[in-house]
């Protein structure tokens, strides 16, 4: 992905997924949902991941990973009965048979529709420029599937089924399935994360941050730089971090550190690094592993980047998270007050959850918010802390 189709995804919609009975929210390059713990946070992130899964692994096995539909669906105030998820995008498209070929962004929406039977419902439009004699979409409802512009059948689709992963076999819906379901959410686990093993010939990094060691030895030259530069930030003597060849029959990452009575570098393996500094390289690793920086993983999300870390080794995070953004859109969670502390905090990429009887509200930092910290009044972490950080939800969507 090129810096001009960041972000991927441009507005998200979400209605009766688990905590979330509806949301609207636009996103760019860099998004972090803000908000207290039980905020619904991680549900908003999910359903994203949700829509990735079922697209990949189909609705039924999408919605067993979360413990069934009953889990899935929205339970309060009222039980739902089905919950829709709805993305725009934008995909560099490709027009080859032109007399010259041209390269450019394409823009356009996708929804689906679950209820406990499976996909119900679908719709999927894409606009290319140039006009809309190339304008592509279908539409599917109770296995028949249609083309939007003129509603005429053309095809069919089992049951409970969805039809993108079928057109995404074929031009232009390709590349909007591979990017849907190369979306990319870390799930760090410390065992996989330190664990060696043998090299697989593959770049990217498992989503629970397995096979760390080899991605970092995969990552270009100036990738492994800016992940030293800074881990070196966030543990005092780092220098580097490894490995830099995957010339060896198990991997895995290694620290190199300088010493205080100058004897000379010291080489940490994984297993020796505590918890906060194992996360962040893995997290760095996720933001800077190859796909990542090609455009083959159009998304990376992350929860709670500032886990285990101090506040100022939080802020370094922050810094890589907005770098990376240039090349790859960033989703992440984040409780941490003292994060926001931050006078440059960018408002504009901050979403704020809030939790009101067990129903999840998200959306942009309202008015009063932004007055309050504009004027130098209080700190978006400060008002976190008082409970005074509302979203603007603007007019609600049905």
């Amino acid at each position: 992905m090129t810096a001009s189709s960041v972000p991927f995804l441009t507005r998200l919609r979400i209605r009766d997924y688990k905590s979330v009975a509806h949301c609207d929210i636009r996103l760019g390059a860099f998004n972090v949902l803000f908000g207290l713990n039980a905020a619904g946070k991680s549900n908003v992130l999910d359903a994203v991941r949700f829509l990735r899964d079922a697209l990949s692994l189909g609705p039924a096995e999408a919605a067993q990973e979360r413990g069934g539909w009953e889990a899935t669906l929205r339970r309060v105030p009222t039980p739902a009965d089905a919950c829709t998820i709805a993305l725009e995008f934008r995909i560099e498209a490709s027009f080859p048979d032109l007399p010259e070929p041209v390269d450019a962004v394409a823009e356009g929406a996708y929804e689906a529709s679950f209820s406990r039977r499976g996909a119900v419902r679908e719709r999927c439009e894409i606009t290319f420029p140039g006009g809309e004699a190339t304008d592509v979409g279908f539409f599917a409802e109770g296995g028949l599937v249609s083309e939007t512009e003129t509603g005429q059948p053309f095809g069919k689709v089992r049951p409970g089924a969805l039809y993108l992963p079928l057109a995404g076999t074929t031009e232009p819906y390709d590349r909007l399935y591979a990017a849907l379901t190369s979306m990319f959410f870390h799930t760090p686990d410390l065992a996989a994360l330190r664990d060696a093993r043998p090299p697989t010939g593959v770049d990217t990094l498992a989503e629970d941050g397995g096979q760390l060691g080899e991605v970092i030895a995969r990552m270009a030259d100036w990738e492994r730089d800016r992940v030293s530069a800074y881990m070196g930030a966030i543990v005092p003597r780092l220098t580097s971090v490894g490995p830099e060849s995957v010339d060896a029959p198990y991997i895995a990452a290694t620290m190199t550190m300088d010493t205080d009575d100058g004897s000379g570098p010291v080489r940490f393996g994984a297993e020796s690094m505590s918890e906060g500094t194992i996360r962040a390289l893995g997290q760095l690793a996720a933001l800077y592993q190859p796909p990542a920086r090609d455009g083959r993983i159009p998304l990376v999300a992350i929860e709670e980047p500032e886990l285990a870390l101090h506040p100022l080794a939080a802020g370094v995070l922050f810094d890589a998270l907005t770098e990376a953004s240039e090349t790859v859109q960033i989703l992440a969670t984040s409780q941490s007050a003292e994060l926001f502390d931050r006078k440059e905090a960018d408002l504009d990429s901050l979403l704020v959850a809030v939790a009101r009887d067990g129903v999840t509200s998200i959306g942009p930092i309202d008015a009063v918010g932004r007055s309050v910290v504009a004027d130098g009044l209080a700190t978006v972490g400060e008002l976190l802390r008082s409970d005074q950080l509302n979203p603007d939800l603007g007019e609600d969507i049905r």
